[in-house]
């Protein structure tokens, strides 16, 4: 039987945007393991694979208190003694790597490592935080992948071309142990367009993702403030509150907001794009390719995001969307309501760039089937020297 651990810095974050695969390996008879951190119990439950809480600090990076990541991993997975590891997110593939390399010094490590970054994130972005500890922590992180990334049967996955060529420039990877796997998939069984839409007054704009300040969720209270006694427009935020994330807003913030409706978490998210004209997501950090984004596509509903590359593989200027610069919130409010009033002004552009989307999605490889079966073959498929 094959032994798969996989290693996430979060526990939410997991079942969002990677439970399709270990669901699919243990579907195939895999034993997998999920070792998360965030929350300690587990926010669903496991069927067909293992559930481990493990502490990692999502918010900071710690080399020297981070070094318990290490001795945690490693006793972990010499104990498995797993066939393949799976690392999703920095912190995992930095610490947890260097365990599973100590594991397989010792006769119980993987064969096999799979490196996945969904984004660059704040720590690694170009014009990322240049404070001398910032600086410390990208020089461990540099040595740290090129360690890895030298050592056999390692692999690393991203989700734009961009930051695949970053590292490659960079001299962190190799052509030949990197590849691109466009986001974590969308199944169009669950989110897909309406067929006869009704047309109605107006329209409503939604932001739906972490609630966060770098993901514009500043600039997009802004703009709506704008809007604020105007009937023929709705401004919706929904999304997971940060609550230990420094740059997050709390639900007593949003909830007082007048220029917003507030949701909270939605559990729903299909559901809701039905009830939507135009999703926002005016990030301003280095991500992947923004889930929400690719759900939009896969929903015939047009996107507004910011002209960064992680949104620019899904979303196509004046085609299916509108990209606008990734700037300073007033100047990205005052981009995204120039936006809007092109929207107000001519319906019909909702229509017709939502029908693109969702020919982008279809012929993009973003779906659910064709992302997982990609993973599946990168952890279980025939050894070679450089998998």
């Amino acid at each position: 039987m094959t032994k798969v651990v996989v290693i996430c810095n979060d526990q939410e974050y997991f079942l969002r945007h990677r439970l399709a695969v270990v669901e699919k390996l243990a579907q195939a008879g895999a034993e997998v393991t999920v070792v998360t951190g965030g929350q300690e119990k587990p926010l669903r439950k496991p069927e067909g694979w293992t559930f481990i809480h493990m502490p990692i600090e999502r918010f900071s990076f710690r080399p020297l208190g981070d070094l318990a990541i290490v001795a945690r991993s490693a006793r972990l997975i010499a104990a498995i003694n797993p066939d393949a590891v799976h690392l999703i997110t920095l912190k995992p593939a930095v610490f947890s790597g260097f365990a599973a390399i100590l594991a397989r010094l010792a006769g119980r490590g993987p064969r096999r490592i799979l490196v996945t970054i969904p984004g660059l994130g704040r720590l690694m972005s170009p014009g990322a935080a240049s404070s001398s500890t910032a600086s410390a922590a990208r020089s461990i992180v540099r040595r740290a992948i090129r360690f890895l990334s030298d050592r056999r049967g390692v692999y690393f996955t991203f989700e734009t071309s961009h930051d695949r060529n970053l590292w490659l420039s960079d001299g962190l990877i190799r052509n030949d142990n990197s590849t691109v796997i466009n986001g974590a998939g969308v199944n169009p069984e669950i989110f897909y367009p309406v067929a006869g839409k009704a047309a109605r007054p107006g329209i409503k704009v939604l932001f739906a993702s972490r609630l966060l300040k770098a993901k514009g969720l500043d600039a997009f209270i802004d703009a709506a403030k704008q809007y604020a006694n105007r009937a023929d427009i709705e401004f919706i935020v929904a999304g997971m509150i940060e609550p230990h994330d420094p740059d997050g807003y709390y639900p007593e913030e949003l909830r007082k907001e007048p220029a917003i409706s507030f949701l909270g978490e939605v559990t729903d998210m299909p559901a809701l794009l039905r009830e939507v004209d135009l999703v926002c997501l005016p990030t301003r950090y280095g991500e992947g390719i923004p889930r929400i984004l690719i759900e939009a596509a896969a929903s015939g509903i047009a996107c507004l995001a910011t002209d960064l590359e992680g949104c620019k593989e899904i979303v196509e200027d004046g085609v299916s969307g509108t990209l606008v610069p990734a700037s300073e919130p007033e100047a990205l409010a005052k981009n995204i309501s120039n936006a809007v009033d092109a929207y107000l002004q001519n319906p019909e552009l909702l229509r017709t760039q939502g029908a693109a989307g969702y020919q982008r999605f279809l012929s993009g490889g973003f779906s659910e089937e064709a992302v997982v079966s990609h993973f599946i073959a990168l952890l279980t498929g025939p050894e070679t020297d450089r998998i």
